[in-house]
Protein backbone atom coordinates (compact mmCIF):
# COMPACT_ATOMS: atom_id res chain seq x y z
CA UNK A 1 0.00 0.00 0.00
CA UNK A 2 2.91 2.37 0.75
CA UNK A 3 4.22 2.15 -2.82
CA UNK A 4 0.76 2.80 -4.21
CA UNK A 5 0.34 5.96 -2.14
CA UNK A 6 3.82 7.20 -3.13
CA UNK A 7 2.97 6.86 -6.83
CA UNK A 8 -0.33 8.68 -6.28
CA UNK A 9 1.36 11.57 -4.48
CA UNK A 10 4.02 11.95 -7.20
CA UNK A 11 1.37 11.90 -9.94
CA UNK A 12 -0.86 14.42 -8.17
CA UNK A 13 2.07 16.79 -7.58
CA UNK A 14 2.91 16.59 -11.29
CA UNK A 15 -0.69 17.46 -12.17
CA UNK A 16 -0.58 20.38 -9.75
CA UNK A 17 2.53 21.80 -11.43
CA UNK A 18 1.01 21.35 -14.89
CA UNK A 19 -2.24 23.01 -13.84
CA UNK A 20 -0.68 26.09 -12.28
CA UNK A 21 2.46 26.67 -14.34
CA UNK A 22 0.52 28.88 -16.74
CA UNK A 23 0.56 32.63 -17.36
CA UNK A 24 -2.89 34.14 -17.37
CA UNK A 25 -5.14 36.78 -15.91
CA UNK A 26 -8.14 36.49 -13.64
CA UNK A 27 -11.42 36.35 -15.54
CA UNK A 28 -13.12 38.81 -13.23
CA UNK A 29 -12.96 39.65 -9.55
CA UNK A 30 -16.07 38.39 -7.89
CA UNK A 31 -17.52 35.97 -5.40
CA UNK A 32 -20.92 34.33 -5.49
CA UNK A 33 -23.11 31.57 -4.10
CA UNK A 34 -24.95 28.81 -5.91
CA UNK A 35 -27.86 26.82 -4.54
CA UNK A 36 -30.40 24.55 -6.13
CA UNK A 37 -31.97 21.09 -6.42
CA UNK A 38 -30.77 18.20 -8.51
CA UNK A 39 -32.28 14.91 -9.59
CA UNK A 40 -30.41 11.94 -11.01
CA UNK A 41 -30.60 8.26 -11.79
CA UNK A 42 -28.02 6.04 -10.13
CA UNK A 43 -26.95 2.50 -11.01
CA UNK A 44 -24.56 0.66 -8.68
CA UNK A 45 -23.27 -2.70 -9.85
CA UNK A 46 -20.98 -5.44 -8.62
CA UNK A 47 -20.56 -7.42 -11.87
CA UNK A 48 -21.83 -10.97 -11.51
CA UNK A 49 -22.96 -10.33 -7.92
CA UNK A 50 -25.68 -7.67 -7.58
CA UNK A 51 -27.19 -4.45 -8.92
CA UNK A 52 -29.01 -1.48 -7.38
CA UNK A 53 -30.69 1.38 -9.19
CA UNK A 54 -33.16 4.17 -8.63
CA UNK A 55 -33.80 7.91 -8.56
CA UNK A 56 -32.08 10.32 -6.18
CA UNK A 57 -33.24 13.84 -5.25
CA UNK A 58 -30.87 16.30 -3.69
CA UNK A 59 -29.70 19.81 -2.93
CA UNK A 60 -26.30 21.27 -3.81
CA UNK A 61 -24.72 24.46 -2.43
CA UNK A 62 -21.49 26.10 -3.61
CA UNK A 63 -19.37 29.19 -3.00
CA UNK A 64 -16.96 30.44 -5.68
CA UNK A 65 -14.31 33.13 -5.49
CA UNK A 66 -12.39 34.66 -8.40
CA UNK A 67 -9.55 36.94 -7.29
CA UNK A 68 -5.82 36.82 -6.62
CA UNK A 69 -5.41 34.36 -3.75
CA UNK A 70 -1.88 32.93 -3.64
CA UNK A 71 0.66 32.87 -6.46
CA UNK A 72 -1.05 31.62 -9.63
CA UNK A 73 -4.20 30.58 -7.75
CA UNK A 74 -7.09 32.93 -8.56
CA UNK A 75 -10.09 30.61 -8.27
CA UNK A 76 -11.43 28.93 -5.16
CA UNK A 77 -14.59 26.84 -5.00
CA UNK A 78 -16.19 24.80 -2.24
CA UNK A 79 -19.39 22.82 -2.71
CA UNK A 80 -21.51 20.39 -0.75
CA UNK A 81 -24.42 18.21 -1.70
CA UNK A 82 -26.88 15.85 -0.09
CA UNK A 83 -29.19 13.47 -1.97
CA UNK A 84 -31.71 10.85 -0.93
CA UNK A 85 -33.80 8.26 -2.69
CA UNK A 86 -35.06 4.70 -2.86
CA UNK A 87 -33.09 2.03 -4.74
CA UNK A 88 -34.12 -1.44 -5.91
CA UNK A 89 -31.74 -4.36 -5.33
CA UNK A 90 -31.49 -7.45 -7.52
CA UNK A 91 -29.19 -10.46 -7.46
CA UNK A 92 -29.26 -13.91 -9.02
CA UNK A 93 -27.97 -15.26 -5.71
CA UNK A 94 -30.08 -13.53 -3.10
CA UNK A 95 -33.18 -12.27 -4.92
CA UNK A 96 -34.85 -8.87 -5.02
CA UNK A 97 -35.38 -6.10 -2.46
CA UNK A 98 -37.33 -3.01 -3.48
CA UNK A 99 -37.29 0.37 -1.80
CA UNK A 100 -33.94 0.56 -0.01
CA UNK A 101 -33.54 4.02 1.54
CA UNK A 102 -30.27 5.50 0.30
CA UNK A 103 -28.45 8.76 0.95
CA UNK A 104 -25.31 10.38 -0.49
CA UNK A 105 -23.35 13.23 1.12
CA UNK A 106 -20.43 14.90 -0.62
CA UNK A 107 -18.18 17.89 0.03
CA UNK A 108 -15.46 19.21 -2.29
CA UNK A 109 -13.00 22.11 -2.38
CA UNK A 110 -10.95 23.19 -5.40
CA UNK A 111 -8.22 25.66 -6.34
CA UNK A 112 -7.78 26.80 -9.93
CA UNK A 113 -6.30 29.31 -12.35
CA UNK A 114 -8.42 31.34 -14.80
CA UNK A 115 -6.94 31.57 -18.27
CA UNK A 116 -8.41 34.03 -20.75
CA UNK A 117 -8.21 31.86 -23.87
CA UNK A 118 -10.13 34.37 -26.05
CA UNK A 119 -12.06 37.60 -25.60
CA UNK A 120 -15.15 35.72 -24.40
CA UNK A 121 -13.65 32.35 -23.35
CA UNK A 122 -12.14 31.48 -19.97
CA UNK A 123 -10.48 28.12 -19.27
CA UNK A 124 -9.85 27.10 -15.65
CA UNK A 125 -7.73 24.06 -14.76
CA UNK A 126 -8.27 23.05 -11.15
CA UNK A 127 -7.35 20.52 -8.47
CA UNK A 128 -8.78 19.85 -5.05
CA UNK A 129 -9.97 17.37 -2.46
CA UNK A 130 -13.30 15.62 -2.04
CA UNK A 131 -15.10 13.33 0.37
CA UNK A 132 -18.13 11.20 -0.50
CA UNK A 133 -20.29 9.08 1.83
CA UNK A 134 -23.06 6.78 0.64
CA UNK A 135 -25.43 4.89 2.99
CA UNK A 136 -27.85 2.08 2.17
CA UNK A 137 -30.42 1.25 4.86
CA UNK A 138 -31.50 -2.31 4.03
CA UNK A 139 -31.36 -3.58 7.61
CA UNK A 140 -34.55 -5.43 8.55
CA UNK A 141 -35.64 -5.93 4.93
CA UNK A 142 -36.21 -9.40 3.46
CA UNK A 143 -35.43 -10.36 -0.13
CA UNK A 144 -37.67 -12.39 -2.44
CA UNK A 145 -35.60 -15.49 -1.60
CA UNK A 146 -35.67 -14.92 2.17
CA UNK A 147 -32.21 -13.35 2.45
CA UNK A 148 -31.83 -10.72 5.16
CA UNK A 149 -30.80 -7.23 4.14
CA UNK A 150 -28.25 -5.20 6.07
CA UNK A 151 -27.06 -1.59 6.26
CA UNK A 152 -23.99 -0.51 4.30
CA UNK A 153 -21.82 2.61 4.27
CA UNK A 154 -19.06 3.51 1.81
CA UNK A 155 -16.72 6.49 2.17
CA UNK A 156 -14.35 7.80 -0.53
CA UNK A 157 -11.50 10.31 -0.26
CA UNK A 158 -10.34 11.64 -3.61
CA UNK A 159 -8.82 14.58 -5.48
CA UNK A 160 -10.70 16.12 -8.41
CA UNK A 161 -8.41 17.17 -11.29
CA UNK A 162 -10.23 18.89 -14.13
CA UNK A 163 -10.73 21.72 -16.58
CA UNK A 164 -13.74 24.07 -16.67
CA UNK A 165 -14.67 26.30 -19.61
CA UNK A 166 -17.00 29.32 -19.71
CA UNK A 167 -18.06 31.16 -22.88
CA UNK A 168 -19.85 34.49 -22.43
CA UNK A 169 -22.60 35.09 -24.95
CA UNK A 170 -24.87 38.03 -25.69
CA UNK A 171 -27.86 39.28 -23.70
CA UNK A 172 -26.80 37.80 -20.36
CA UNK A 173 -26.31 34.23 -21.58
CA UNK A 174 -23.26 32.05 -21.03
CA UNK A 175 -22.48 28.40 -21.64
CA UNK A 176 -19.78 26.19 -20.20
CA UNK A 177 -18.98 22.93 -18.52
CA UNK A 178 -16.17 20.79 -17.20
CA UNK A 179 -14.46 17.45 -17.54
CA UNK A 180 -12.83 15.89 -14.50
CA UNK A 181 -10.79 12.90 -13.37
CA UNK A 182 -11.28 11.92 -9.72
CA UNK A 183 -8.00 10.69 -8.29
CA UNK A 184 -8.96 8.01 -5.73
CA UNK A 185 -6.97 8.09 -2.50
CA UNK A 186 -8.77 5.69 -0.21
CA UNK A 187 -12.14 4.18 0.55
CA UNK A 188 -13.82 2.29 3.38
CA UNK A 189 -16.76 -0.06 3.04
CA UNK A 190 -18.63 -0.99 6.22
CA UNK A 191 -21.20 -3.79 6.22
CA UNK A 192 -23.32 -3.80 9.37
CA UNK A 193 -23.50 -7.54 10.02
CA UNK A 194 -23.75 -6.83 13.75
CA UNK A 195 -27.46 -6.23 13.27
CA UNK A 196 -28.06 -9.96 12.68
CA UNK A 197 -27.06 -11.04 16.22
CA UNK A 198 -25.75 -9.31 19.38
CA UNK A 199 -22.51 -11.34 19.20
CA UNK A 200 -21.82 -10.54 15.54
CA UNK A 201 -19.41 -7.79 14.52
CA UNK A 202 -19.41 -5.53 11.47
CA UNK A 203 -17.20 -6.09 8.45
CA UNK A 204 -14.90 -3.21 7.45
CA UNK A 205 -13.00 -3.34 4.16
CA UNK A 206 -10.32 -0.94 2.97
CA UNK A 207 -10.39 0.14 -0.69
CA UNK A 208 -7.30 1.75 -2.20
CA UNK A 209 -7.63 1.35 -5.97
CA UNK A 210 -10.11 3.06 -8.28
CA UNK A 211 -11.00 6.26 -10.09
CA UNK A 212 -13.88 8.55 -10.97
CA UNK A 213 -14.89 10.58 -14.01
CA UNK A 214 -17.26 13.56 -14.18
CA UNK A 215 -18.54 15.91 -16.87
CA UNK A 216 -21.24 18.51 -17.22
CA UNK A 217 -22.68 21.13 -19.57
CA UNK A 218 -24.02 24.32 -17.98
CA UNK A 219 -26.24 27.03 -19.50
CA UNK A 220 -26.57 30.24 -17.46
CA UNK A 221 -28.94 33.19 -17.94
CA UNK A 222 -28.74 36.49 -16.07
CA UNK A 223 -32.15 37.56 -14.75
CA UNK A 224 -33.02 40.98 -16.20
CA UNK A 225 -30.23 43.41 -15.26
CA UNK A 226 -29.79 42.07 -11.73
CA UNK A 227 -26.91 40.11 -10.25
CA UNK A 228 -29.07 36.99 -10.07
CA UNK A 229 -28.51 34.16 -12.56
CA UNK A 230 -30.28 30.86 -13.19
CA UNK A 231 -28.31 27.81 -14.38
CA UNK A 232 -29.33 24.45 -15.82
CA UNK A 233 -26.61 21.78 -15.75
CA UNK A 234 -26.95 18.20 -17.06
CA UNK A 235 -24.18 16.04 -15.58
CA UNK A 236 -22.59 12.61 -15.56
CA UNK A 237 -20.65 11.01 -12.68
CA UNK A 238 -18.91 7.64 -12.78
CA UNK A 239 -16.97 5.58 -10.23
CA UNK A 240 -14.92 2.43 -10.83
CA UNK A 241 -13.56 0.82 -7.65
CA UNK A 242 -11.41 -2.30 -7.53
CA UNK A 243 -11.78 -5.24 -5.14
CA UNK A 244 -11.07 -4.27 -1.54
CA UNK A 245 -8.62 -5.72 0.93
CA UNK A 246 -9.89 -8.68 2.95
CA UNK A 247 -11.50 -7.91 6.29
CA UNK A 248 -12.53 -10.09 9.23
CA UNK A 249 -15.65 -10.20 11.35
CA UNK A 250 -17.30 -12.32 14.07
CA UNK A 251 -20.40 -14.44 13.45
CA UNK A 252 -22.36 -16.35 16.06
CA UNK A 253 -22.81 -20.01 14.99
CA UNK A 254 -25.88 -21.53 16.72
CA UNK A 255 -24.82 -25.10 15.88
CA UNK A 256 -21.48 -24.63 17.61
CA UNK A 257 -22.98 -22.25 20.18
CA UNK A 258 -20.01 -19.93 19.84
CA UNK A 259 -18.62 -17.06 17.80
CA UNK A 260 -16.50 -17.93 14.76
CA UNK A 261 -14.20 -15.68 12.77
CA UNK A 262 -14.97 -15.12 9.07
CA UNK A 263 -13.41 -13.11 6.29
CA UNK A 264 -14.94 -11.08 3.48
CA UNK A 265 -14.16 -8.49 0.84
CA UNK A 266 -15.98 -5.88 -1.20
CA UNK A 267 -16.09 -6.97 -4.87
CA UNK A 268 -15.03 -4.64 -7.66
CA UNK A 269 -17.88 -2.29 -8.42
CA UNK A 270 -18.93 0.66 -10.52
CA UNK A 271 -21.64 3.29 -10.32
CA UNK A 272 -23.13 5.64 -12.89
CA UNK A 273 -25.09 8.80 -12.06
CA UNK A 274 -26.70 11.01 -14.67
CA UNK A 275 -29.15 13.83 -14.12
CA UNK A 276 -29.60 17.58 -13.99
CA UNK A 277 -28.99 20.37 -11.51
CA UNK A 278 -30.91 23.68 -11.52
CA UNK A 279 -29.31 26.43 -9.45
CA UNK A 280 -29.66 30.08 -8.57
CA UNK A 281 -26.44 32.14 -8.60
CA UNK A 282 -26.22 35.29 -6.49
Amino acid sequence: MGGSYTKKIVLLCSLLLCAFDLAAETRFHHRHWEIGPEVYHITYEEPGVMRKEGIMHGLRVAFRLHEEILGPVNMFRVEAGYAWGSLDYSSDRTGVIDGIDTSVFEIRSMLGHDIKAASLVVVTPYVGFGYRRKKDDAGGLLSSTGALGYDRKSCYAYSPVGVAVVVDLEKGWSVGGFVEYDFFWDGTQKSYFGGFHPLNSDLVNDQDEGYGIRASLKVVKQLDNSSLMIAVEPFLRYWDIQRSDTGYYDVYNPLLDRVVKKSGYEPENNSVEYGVNVSLHF
